[in-house]
């Protein structure tokens, strides 16, 4: 490659710069065939980072856009081995090998191929580009619009599902997920993965009707909360995400507080807090909710009015019900046991009373919900 001179002529800029760009290609084409070698071998480990992402986001300089571009394509090459040849033997540049990768797996993959060859590739970008609008038209059920050449491979278009999380939600997720990674008992591919998981649960739920209590949830977050704004946050692989007035006050309900040179202390006592979920028969006690997993332990008068830890201030509520009544004050009716709960119109406090006391409270039904 010519280094950059000014002052040359038309040609001879037109010339270096098609040379700059044919070395970059070359060299991005290189570069993914070694970061491959790190993945592979897990060679990482051997430079001392626990993790690829950990690696190339810091011995490389990549961003993590750049990171799962080259991850993805990585992958995708283990499974497309004629693809892969292509581009150690250098018939296949890094720009092509990433548009192929997107509608290619093993079946179409030599067609694929060919039409590469075949193309330039602005012209192999609008094959692409066209095979993956027809994917998508057939998924959708309609009928294209313009005539597809025949000699057009099928594109394997995948489909992208987005979920939004709350911040302990999606540090929830990231810990699930690592305990389930290194259980060994799934697919190592995070969407195969998901799949047997909601098989077995359904499996499971057929046979038994429901799912074993768990007590005591599978995971711990760690919630940390400076001492003089009270801003709170949770760590993630994304850094540190502030919690919300909701899941602060979700989180405060039932957790173990720990401040430097003191002794943890439980929110609520551990024998309390087993009694709670016994009494519930470890099910949350919101009107037609019957979760039995990620129990916690919700205060009918929060403690910041004037609530206590006795039982009778106690509701076990599965994370998701418990996250709806701080946020949103939801009001509903629960006999635990001979005593019902409900929010004030206001939503600022709880009315609490025995079973038949409160005026028609005998009259209401208990499955009743919904904001007061």
């Amino acid at each position: 490659m010519k280094n950059f001179q000014p002052n040359q002529s038309a040609t001879e800029v037109h010339s270096a710069i098609k040379s700059a760009l044919q070395t970059m290609e070359n060299a991005e084409q290189n570069a993914i065939l070694w970061f491959g070698e790190i993945l592979n071998r897990k060679l990482y480990n051997e430079l001392g980072y626990s993790s690829l992402k950990h690696y190339a986001l810091q011995e490389l300089g990549f961003s993590e856009t750049r990171f799962y571009d080259f991850k993805i394509l990585c992958e995708k090459l283990k499974v497309l081995p004629k693809v892969k040849a292509k581009v150690e033997a250098g018939k296949l540049g890094y720009t092509t090998a990433r548009l192929l990768v997107t509608v290619a797996n093993k079946k179409n993959e030599s067609a694929w191929l060919g039409l590469a060859e075949e193309n330039s590739r602005r012209g192999f970008e609008k094959e692409v580009k066209l095979a993956k609008k027809v994917a998508a038209d057939q998924a959708a059920g309609q009928i294209p619009l313009m005539p597809v050449k025949k000699s057009l491979p099928a594109a394997v278009v995948p489909v992208t599902v987005n979920m939004k999380m709350s911040p302990t939600q999606f540090a929830r997720y990231e810990k699930l997920w690592e305990q389930i990674r290194k259980s060994g008992n799934v697919s190592g591919d995070p969407v195969e993965a998901l799949l047997e998981i909601m098989a077995s649960f359904i499996t499971h739920n057929s046979r038994r009707r429901e799912l074993q209590p768990h007590a005591k949830s599978p995971v711990q977050l760690h919630v940390h909360q400076c001492p003089d704004c009270e801003k709170a946050t949770v760590q993630t692989s994304r850094g540190e995400l502030r919690l919300g007035k909701t899941e602060l006050d979700q989180a405060l309900d039932d957790c173990q507080i720990s401040r430097p040179g003191q002794r943890n202390i439980s929110s609520i006592p551990p024998a309390t807090r087993r009694f709670v979920l016994a009494r519930a028969r470890h099910q949350c006690e919101r009107p037609g909710c019957n979760h039995t997993h990620f129990l916690e332990v919700h205060h009918k008068i929060p403690r910041s009015k004037g609530g206590n830890n006795e039982a009778e201030n106690l509701l076990a509520l599965c994370s998701g019900c418990h996250r709806l009544v701080h946020e949103q004050k939801t009001g509903f009716w629960v006999k635990s046991p001979q005593v019902y709960y409900r929010w004030d119109k206001k939503g600022s406090k709880p009315i609490i009373s025995q079973f038949g006391q409160e005026k028609g409270a005998g009259k209401l039904p208990v499955s009743f919900h919904g904001r007061l």
